[in-house]
């Protein structure tokens, strides 16, 4: 088992390190001009690498000259215990570890042993095991109050109130000082909030906001911004202006950098090493169908892009694409380059549009449903005008088997320039030419390029390859 830590220098596909030294420099500054915590909120999607950066930022913090105090909590793990404030505090004191006193740290655990026996929705086993506190006996104090009172009920809930809001004052005093002893800052990274239950994650944000508003503790919330908008609002309901009841959580809004062009294009050239190379294939004792090149580099990184993809998307892509490449065998012929793209076309269908995905492979589509959906594809465009070369790629892939008259009336309404082929062949022996040379098959052959690669990726999902 690998159990490497993941650093910028081992780990990182995005090139995120500059990234990350301005976000720390940026967090200590900005935390000296507001009052209390400082919360900031990185916002990025789903599958686009928030849990891996905070890994690295993690790593890298711990080499600083003055190296902060890091706490990496994942939000989703404690939603099942259902208590935001435990969570955060046993993060906190496991962060700090013997540079606290153990006696103001066993009275930290005490106090808020006591806070939790008045809210506690779970058992006492669970709790102790996760936080190192014996609910049942820091709880006697409230409990044993209870039993010698015969005050009405309604006095006793009161009772109740002023007890809990005591201890609470008193667990937040205890954490002020700790903070304010610590020489260094602290840092408390957040991930997976948008991933817990709505009422959890609310709970989260509220206990950040009102317990530990204290001067000194830095907070990193790492969400993506549209499921959290998503859970408020199933607790506030839809007329919830989200923005202005975010603001009031967090100072700053910042996103990670890692949609834009040049940040994909990087992390595709990185899987490409790591999955396409003769090597990549050898260390899984396979040989590749295909033969990488820079061309089919800047193809991918062209669909990507366009697709907008996120990280775990372009991950899932190359890997499944490696395994419908791979054979035992190195002598088997090779692949031309429009089964190499036109396998990663299909994928990315798979994962973004399946349903478009099913109908090209059991050619279930028509040719003028075909043209609309490629009016929304960036990278067939060139300054606006449809590509001669990725319009007969994917025409012939899917539609290798029509005339060419059906498809010259196509690439007109795509607005195709037909006569931009440089050898000046007619309109129907520029086909055929492409067909022999991307596809290495005949024009108009039973099944089109993408209906045998839609047979090969399906095999793949029930073991037929």
């Amino acid at each position: 088992m690998n159990t490497l830590s993941k650093t910028f220098e081992n780990f990182d596909k995005f090139g995120l390190e500059p990234f990350a030294e301005q976000l720390t420099k940026y967090l200590l500054v900005e935390a000296q001009f507001v009052e209390g915590s400082f919360v900031l909120s990185l916002n990025s999607e789903f599958g686009s690498g928030k849990t891996t950066f905070f890994e690295m930022w993690k790593e890298k913090l711990k080499t600083e000259e003055n190296p902060p105090n890091v706490v990496l909590l994942n939000a989703w793990q404690s939603d099942f215990q259902g208590d935001a404030l435990l969570a955060i505090i046993s993060g906190l004191l496991e962060s700090l570890g013997t540079s606290v006193d153990k006696k103001e740290k066993e009275s930290i655990k005490e106090t808020a042993g006591k806070l939790c026996r008045f809210a506690l929705s779970i058992g006492n086993d669970v709790v102790n095991k996760f936080i190192g506190i014996n609910v049942i006996k820091a709880g006697e104090y409230a409990e044993s109050g209870e039993k010698k009172s015969e005050t009405t009920l309604g006095h006793a809930c009161f009772e109740v109130y002023r007890k809990r809001q005591e201890i609470f004052n008193e667990l937040k005093s205890q954490l002020t000082n700790l903070t304010k002893e610590t020489e260094n800052p602290i840092i408390i990274i957040i991930d997976e909030l948008d991933r817990c239950r709505p009422t959890y994650a609310i709970e989260f944000l509220e206990t950040i906001k009102h317990f530990f508003d204290i001067e000194g503790l830095i907070f990193v919330l790492g969400v993506d911004i549209v499921q959290l908008e998503s859970s408020a609002e199933a607790l506030f309901g839809q007329k919830l202006v989200f923005s202005e009841y975010y603001r009031k959580f967090a100072h700053r809004n910042v996103s990670l950098p890692v949609k834009s062009k040049e940040i994909t294009e990087k992390f595709c050239r990185k899987l490409v090493d790591e999955y396409f190379t003769v090597d990549a294939f050898k260390n899984r004792d396979r040989f590749s169908l295909i033969e990488h090149d820079r061309y089919q580099t800047e193809n991918i990184e062209e669909m990507c892009c366009s697709f907008s993809l996120n990280a775990r998307q372009i991950h899932e892509i190359f890997r499944i694409a490696a395994h419908a490449f791979s054979t035992m065998s190195e002598g088997q012929q090779k692949k031309k380059f429009g089964w190499y793209v036109g396998t990663i076309f299909m994928i990315i269908l798979h994962l973004k549009d399946s349903v478009f995905y099913h109908r090209i492979g059991k050619k279930e589509i028509s040719l003028e449903e075909f043209t609309n959906h490629l009016k929304t594809y960036k990278f067939i465009l060139s300054n606006s005008i449809p590509d001669l070369w990725w319009s007969n790629l994917l025409y012939i892939g899917a539609f290798g088997t029509n005339s060419p008259k059906q498809l010259e009336e196509e690439f007109a309404k795509l607005g195709v320039d037909i006569s931009s082929d440089r050898n000046n062949m007619t309109f129907n022996d520029n086909l055929v030419n492409f067909s022999l040379e991307a596809y290495n098959m005949m024009f108009r052959e039973s099944d089109s390029a993408f209906m045998q690669i839609y047979k090969i990726l399906e095999g793949l999902k029930s073991f037929e390859r």
